[in-house]
């Protein structure tokens, strides 16, 4: 069962580094702009379905200004960039 567990978690965590290398390559950067636009002009229109204004999750996004956190989230995503980790070097004296 450990064994199981250890190799779900080792998948896991290979496949996350695959995906942000991905959205961190060309086509992931534009995938993320895609995105990003479609989701800034969507909410605004969504937020003024009728059916939806109505519904709990409709005047909760309306009270909270939704679809301004929304257009945040969208922007965020398209301005994303992936933070690689700072490779340590160490110094060793050369020995004579």
């Amino acid at each position: 069962m450990v064994h199981r567990l250890q190799e779900i978690a080792d998948r896991l965590d290979a496949m996350s580094d695959e995906v942000l290398e991905f959205l961190d390559s060309p086509a992931g950067r534009r995938l993320r702009r895609v995105l990003a636009t479609s989701l800034m002009i969507s909410v605004p229109l969504v937020v003024r379905i009728p059916g939806l204004r109505a519904s709990p999750i409709g005047r909760l996004l309306t009270v909270t200004g939704g679809a301004a956190m929304v257009v945040k989230l969208a922007e965020a995503i398209r301005d994303w960039e992936r933070a690689l980790p700072e490779q340590q070097v160490i110094d060793v004296p050369r020995v004579t």
